[in-house]
């Protein structure tokens, strides 16, 4: 066994002094040879100097950026661990036994990616089954919206019928908006012919005048009420009906008043009818019974106006007494002249063509008193007087008395 040993250290150093020679030599043909360096050549430049400062610089700046990129590698990965660190530690109470020992995380880096894979993969779930749930929710919100909802059909009917009723009337106004404006814009409407009817005193004329309709005016383009006043300021017209016949005719029926009494009033007349509007004031009397004694002050005597309260009255118990003489069927009715009024309770008649004053008293039993009247005008007919009926017939004869 030792002179193998010895054998073999023997081969080992023969081996390594053929290699020191070997190297010698190689050092010995390097130092022979022609070096550009270590010799200085006349006329020529160094050029190998400046090319190697240039690659030195570059190959340094490439270095500088590498260790850069390295480092920020370096960080990226270390916030990356860190990040997982922190998310398997929230989600995970185990690792945080492990988070006092950060120490060793590069150690236990395989155990840590299969508990953050298994976190990463409840998060998942938990994420598909929150997503599934607001799939649900928005179904049933558009379910509600669209009256799907299986639970409250009732309540999806009522907003169908709501849904439907406004549509309708969305519908209905628009087709009326535009056949108003249809009607108001288009010439087949125009006014082309206007009637007048159920006048006698007044004439047509004055009525279309005082109605303010025109031709070629639009049927629609006028209020009927402003029709009707302006018709009405003659007193004599007592109602108007205004009537629009399409496409361009209108038709105004008239009521007139009739005059029946005529007041007083200085050298003129006022004529009134039974409802005591004062129709007219003229020089003229035709031949209409004149009331005098009336308390309606002069100021009030205007067309259109009405006698006072107090005279209404009167007047109406005129009516009366002329409504009794011609239901008797007396003739003498249309020979009354005049109606004193002055007195409420002693009503004054006088009969121009028989020349007789009637003192009839108040408007009770007014049918014997007619009687009475017959009887005196029949005894007394070509006599010239007074009759007093002005007294209590319970217990009073009425009497004539002849004029002296």
């Amino acid at each position: 066994m030792p002179r193998v040993t010895k054998e073999k250290q023997k081969s080992k150093s023969k081996r390594n002094s053929n290699k020191k020679t070997n190297a010698v030599e190689q050092k010995s043909t390097k130092d022979d040879k022609f070096s550009f360096d270590e010799e200085i050549v006349i006329g020529l430049r160094r050029i190998d100097e400046p090319v190697k400062s240039k690659e030195n610089k570059k190959s340094k700046k490439n270095k500088q950026t590498r260790k850069k990129q390295s480092k920020q590698i370096d960080k990226k990965n270390k916030k990356v661990k860190n990040q997982k660190a922190e998310e398997l530690i929230l989600n995970e109470p185990s690792i945080m036994i492990k988070s006092k020992y950060m120490s060793n995380y590069d150690d236990n880096e395989e155990q840590e990616r299969s508990d953050f894979n298994k976190t990463k993969a409840n998060r998942s779930n938990n994420s598909n089954k929150n997503n599934r749930k607001k799939q649900a929710n928005k179904k049933l919100k558009n379910n509600n919206r669209n009256g799907k909802n299986n639970k409250n059909p009732e309540l999806s009917k009522k907003r169908r019928k709501l849904i439907f009723r406004i549509t309708k009337i969305i519908i209905l106004l628009g087709i009326i908006i535009g056949g108003i404006v249809f009607a108001l814009v288009s010439p087949i409407f125009n006014i082309q012919n206007i009637t007048v009817t159920g006048n006698s005193k007044i004439s047509s004329e004055t009525i279309v005048s005082l109605s303010g309709l025109t031709i070629d005016q639009n049927i629609f383009n006028f209020r009927t009420s402003s029709v009707i006043e302006g018709i009405k300021q003659n007193a004599y017209i007592d109602t108007v009906e205004v009537k629009r016949k399409f496409p361009d005719e209108i038709e105004l029926n008239v009521q007139e008043r009739t005059a029946t009494y005529a007041l007083t009033y200085g050298n003129a007349y006022v004529y009134i009818n039974n409802q005591g509007y004062i129709l007219e004031i003229t020089s003229k009397n035709n031949s209409y019974p004149i009331i005098k004694g009336y308390e309606t002050p002069t100021e009030e005597i205007q067309l259109g106006n009405r006698l006072n309260e107090n005279d209404l009255e009167k007047l109406n118990d005129v009516l009366r007494i002329m409504e009794a003489i011609s239901s008797a069927g007396d003739d003498y009715i249309d020979d009354i002249t005049q109606i004193d009024i002055s007195d409420k309770t002693n009503y004054i008649l006088t009969l121009s063509k028989e020349k007789k004053t009637i003192y009839l008293g108040d408007a009770t039993k007014l049918s014997d008193k007619v009687l009475w009247i017959n009887t005196f005008l029949k005894e007394e007919e070509k006599n010239e007087g007074t009759i007093y009926l002005n007294v209590n017939l319970n217990t009073e004869t009425p009497y004539f008395r002849e004029k002296v």
